[in-house]
């Protein structure tokens, strides 16, 4: 069913961590919303591959990994199941299937979801530590919540099954996906409307969890947390740690609200690491992506750019200790998806530029864009965008960069015009 890529199941290997950390800090919705995920991503590909009379390749499931790990915890599955349809048909199967889109899959997805439901993919957060456990929230959420993906995830079950039966059939799998949605549209509008105080069930849940409840880094840099009394003290392995404060270790840590698996700092270099060592990832648009982000992080704190967004950094700029300046300025970059984007998406090799010095530009426009929309646009973050801005000018950048040119070894005969690069 699957062709068989080795990069891409190294890429894999290289979330399993992430993975099994995040599930360690939001409980078992992460496992559940990641296998509802990879399903969905999984049936869109085989239901367009088929009909070419392929397999599926094996980076939707890279796609899947990344997108799902990209989500706040608490999102509806629904909106996961949006985004995911939207990444693997718009975002690749629309350019021509593997190989051939211009966006990077993952981020396409998440980007539309964003946009589309921006209320609910800024709200769904949970604290995290103990298994999701970490507030009376996350129980609410975590126990209310099963209900649903229960439903969603034996309906694409029985979605795949009935097409996969039907194989090569076209009406089954337009009657099978027309169901599909009646029967989640019924299902949540049951929930939300026919049984309203049943806590077994989703309302008193997704509609009424708080925006301002739980602040993420970036908000509590911007004085959200502290303008709205925010106070939250998690214990992991049984050592307090409080979350209103942005320690620089905590947010390495990943103990931090936000998305499932981008704050898990120290495991995501190690995935770098292990990408770069099996040269899996190209570490030029990775580096350039980090460095050009912390030059221009730099740059605007020390000339009082971030003063009007993130009263925080004025007051340490004015009146701190170079040791508050640098730990601003160290989890203003671990906020956020920037290390995470940064090793697993600007590295695509697919909607990445080519020629080398491309991919240094390539790096320095997603680090640049990132900071400055962090700063100066309404977006909380701004690391999709950039790669998305990004993607878009890659083949330009390969066209006016200069081709890096070898000098042959001492003895090397010429390349044969039409032999294998």
């Amino acid at each position: 069913m699957f062709i068989k890529q080795d990069p891409m199941r190294r890429v894999l290997y290289s979330l399993v961590p992430i993975f099994v950390w995040s599930a360690y800090l939001y409980g078992w919705r992460i496992v559940a919303l990641t296998a509802f995920v990879y399903l969905l991503g999984i049936l869109a590909e085989y239901i367009f591959e088929k009909g070419k009379n392929k397999k599926v390749s094996e980076a939707v499931l890279v796609t899947c990994g990344l997108y799902a790990l990209s989500l706040p915890p608490a999102v509806p599955f629904w909106a996961a199941g949006v985004g995911i349809l939207f990444a693997v048909i718009f975002g690749k199967e629309v350019f021509g299937g593997f190989g051939r889109n211009v966006y990077n899959p993952a981020i396409t997805g998440r980007t539309f979801a964003y946009i589309s439901f921006p209320l609910m993919l800024q709200t769904t957060w949970m604290i995290p530590g103990n298994f999701g456990l970490g507030g009376g929230m996350n129980r609410l959420i975590q126990g209310s919540t099963g209900a649903e993906a229960i439903f969603m995830l034996v309906l694409v079950a029985v979605v795949y099954w009935v097409i996969v039966k039907n194989e090569g059939k076209t009406k089954p799998v337009i009657i099978a996906a027309i169901v599909a949605v009646l029967l989640t549209v019924a299902f949540y509008v049951t929930v939300a409307y026919a049984f309203p105080y049943h806590k077994g069930l989703i309302r008193n849940t997704l509609n009424e969890i708080d925006a301002v409840a739980m602040a993420t880094p970036i908000e509590i840099y911007r004085g959200l947390a502290q303008q709205n009394n925010w106070h939250q003290t998690v214990s992991i392995f049984g050592s307090p740690v409080g979350l209103e404060n942005n320690d620089p270790w905590a947010l390495f840590f990943g103990i931090r609200v936000g998305s499932a698996g981008e704050g898990a700092i120290f495991l995501i270099l190690l995935a770098a690491l292990y990408l770069l060592w099996t040269k899996t990832a190209n570490w030029r648009p990775m580096l350039l992506t980090f460095v050009s982000a912390l030059g221009l992080t730099i740059a605007f704190y020390y000339s009082g750019l971030m003063d009007h967004r993130f009263p925080v950094f004025a007051a340490h700029r004015l009146s701190g200790t170079s040791a508050q300046q640098w730990a601003d300025i160290a989890g203003f970059l671990m906020a956020g998806s920037l290390l995470y984007a940064a090793v697993f998406m600007a590295t695509d090799p697919v909607s990445a530029p080519k020629k080398v010095w491309s991919q240094y530009l390539y790096g320095i426009i997603i680090g640049g864009l990132t900071i400055s929309i962090r700063v100066f646009a309404g977006f909380p973050e701004g690391v999709s965008f950039a790669i998305l801005t990004a993607n878009t000018f890659a083949s330009l950048l390969d066209e006016i960069m200069p081709v890096n040119k070898k000098k042959p070894a001492k003895g090397a005969k010429p390349a044969v015009e039409g032999g294998a690069s």
